[in-house]
């Protein structure tokens, strides 16, 4: 039973005469507005002692036989179950109806349960949306809610017997705050709690949290006066990471920033694997560190989204920018000298990237088998594979091999340069006792018509993809000229970057680059092949981080974390020297030997021997 029993009481008793009048249930008047009620002792009155300039109070004849024109009525808010049909299984007969006037009333009171925020109004408990009451002190220190505390209104607690200024003027503090916007207000921070008594569930919040935030003096920012609108257009030019800080940092523009966030996402995530969205940490096989790992396992039916698979899409834009810096190769950008840190951002908003499109099997148990498009599964997501733009995820160690993957940009029709920067990732691969096999294959296709009018497609260059030395993945580039044919290849074997040359032959058909798995890396699951097209500029950048002899990411083993204690300036120091042709170490050892007197060694080996002092 909500406060003031007696005053409930009658409220119920008379519920439906009021409902039939279109009164507010607690005055029940239809005509209340800011100046009050106005009766006809109060206009003969006031038209004796005002001057004439004092416009009189009319008053208003509410059953309408009245000559003289309503004045502007206060608007009435109703609850959640208000004009119920009584055939609803959660039909209540004692919903409310209230004026905003008798809401102005009752602000310190606290018999209307309403939200001092959003103004939504319930008729008890049960109605609606939860309300949380205000209260005095933090959850270690509080006394409990209203009615544990035996108390009448809540004018009788000590804090809403004073008021907020705000504006120069003074209002009454709220009572009440609905969890939605206790939520909104404060989304990373509870400040709520329940009360202390036993078995009592009422929600409880500090009441000078709910005024900072009524006010917008919590973390607020001056941009808060503009329009929804007009913020997110501002916003919308921070970067993923600039736009995550001021969601944690700033809770007056949070929505905004879930907004923001919400749109980036939207405009990418079909682009990723699908869910769910794991985040979780796995041990290296190289040593017991434990690293970070995010990933999308792709068998959900929907593109990745909240809060199936993050609670807020801010921390999904983290998340796929996360798995796009470490999947297409973006950390040497990012951390190397230069400093990028947009560059990840940048990549997830381009429209013009990279596009896997068709699958080709082999028809034939031989090596040399023509290659075939593969016929479609019924069900996708039984498939083992899934490919989305530019990823290539095995869902199921159980896929059939191998397969031929090729993208879907001819590569004769465009001019210039076409470069790609791969990565093929197979977790639990490359260990010290692995036997070094091949995890598939990479190149140039070739897809042409015989003459049987048969669409064919065959291998113009073809290299393998080695299973790295204590790293799990494997990265490679790509640089073809369409114009002179050549084709030059970037790999990273063991410690070193090798740089090789080739002219492809000319061949009528459509150039297409293309991939191709082993039954080693499909037989992984997890395994994760992404492709990325670059510029000349990335280009450079990615073949100067790779012969620099900087291990950070590319030539090492998963990183200097994995190396042992100065394993990683040692490796530098060789590389470079290979990279300067300073390699004098040799020189140096003949040079010590050149020193050495061998008759005094074999002298002093024979004294030695015979007993004698050397």
């Amino acid at each position: 039973m909500p406060l003031h029993e007696y005053e409930e009481n009658k409220r119920r008793q008379n519920v439906d005469a009021l409902n039939a009048s279109g009164a507010c249930h607690i005055c029940g008047s239809t005509a209340r507005n800011t100046k009050g009620f106005s009766h006809c002792l109060d206009h003969e009155e006031n038209s004796s002692s005002s001057s004439s300039a004092q416009q009189p109070r009319y008053h208003y004849n509410e059953m309408g036989t009245s000559l003289i024109p309503a004045p502007q009525t206060a608007p009435m808010r109703s609850c959640a179950c208000f004009n119920q049909s009584k055939s609803d299984p959660d039909y209540w007969p004692y919903s409310i109806r209230v004026c905003e006037m008798c809401i102005a009333d009752d602000c310190t009171t606290g018999r209307v349960r309403n939200c001092g925020i959003c103004g939504a109004v319930a008729c008890d408990e049960n109605c609606g949306v939860e309300m949380a009451e205000c209260t005095d002190n933090e959850g270690w220190n509080n006394m409990g809610c209203l009615e544990c505390r035996r108390k009448e209104c809540f004018s009788e607690i000590d804090v809403f017997k004073t008021t907020t200024t705000t504006q120069g003027r003074e209002v009454p503090k709220i009572t009440r705050v609905c969890v939605k916007c206790l939520e909104q207000c404060t989304p990373w921070v509870r400040y709520d709690f329940t009360c202390r008594l036993f078995k009592c569930n009422t929600r409880l919040v500090p009441s000078d949290v709910v005024e900072r935030k009524r006010f917008r003096t919590f973390g607020s920012s001056p941009l808060n006066l503009l329009p929804e609108d007009g913020l997110a257009a501002i916003v919308d030019f921070l970067p993923n990471s600039d736009l995550k800080s001021l969601y944690v940092t700033n809770s007056a523009m949070c929505h905004v920033s879930e907004r923001v966030a919400q749109t980036r996402v939207e405009k990418c995530h079909h682009e990723f694997p699908t869910g769910p969205l794991v985040v979780g940490t796995r041990k290296s096989s190289f040593s017991c560190n434990e690293r970070l790992w995010i990933r999308c396992e792709g068998t959900n039916d929907f593109n990745v989204r909240a809060p199936e698979d993050g609670k807020v899409w801010v921390g999904i834009l983290h998340h796929l920018e996360t798995i796009a810096k470490e999947a297409f190769y973006l950390g040497f950008q990012t951390d190397g000298p230069d400093m990028d840190r947009d560059a990840v951002c940048r990549f997830m908003q381009r429209q013009d990237k990279f596009q896997f499109a068709q699958v080709y099997i082999k028809d034939g148990p031989n090596s040399n088998s023509p290659l075939i498009p593969r016929p479609e599964q019924p069900n996708p997501s039984d498939d083992g594979i899934s490919i989305r733009s530019s990823f290539i995820l095995i869902t199921d160690a159980t896929v059939k091999v191998p397969f031929t993957v090729a993208s879907s940009e001819d590569l004769v029709s465009g001019t210039g340069k076409h470069r790609f920067i791969c990565r093929l990732f197979c977790p639990g691969s490359g260990t010290k006792n692995a036997t070094r096999d091949s995890l598939g294959s990479y190149g140039i296709l070739c897809k042409s018509v015989n003459e049987a009018g048969v669409d064919t497609i065959t291998w113009a260059k073809r290299l393998d993809i080695m299973e790295g030395f204590q790293r799990e993945d494997s990265v490679f580039g790509l640089e073809y000229d369409t114009e002179t044919r050549e084709l030059a290849v970037l790999n990273s074997r063991m410690s070193r970057s090798i740089s090789s040359e080739y002219t492809i032959s000319e061949m009528e058909g459509n150039l297409v680059f293309g991939v191709e798995f082993t039954a080693k890396a499909a037989g992984i699951k997890d395994s994760l092949m992404s492709v990325r097209e670059c510029d000349e500029d990335e280009w450079s950048q990615f073949v100067q981080y790779t012969q620099n002899g900087d291990l950070g990411a590319v030539p090492g083993r998963n990183g200097p974390a994995d190396l042992p204690n100065g394993g990683l300036d040692m490796l530098v120091r060789h590389r470079r020297r290979e990279r300067d042709g300073d390699d004098n170490r040799q020189e140096r050892v003949r040079a010590r030997l050149d020193d050495v007197n061998v008759d005094a060694i074999e002298n002093r080996m024979i004294r030695a021997r015979m007993g004698r002092n050397p």
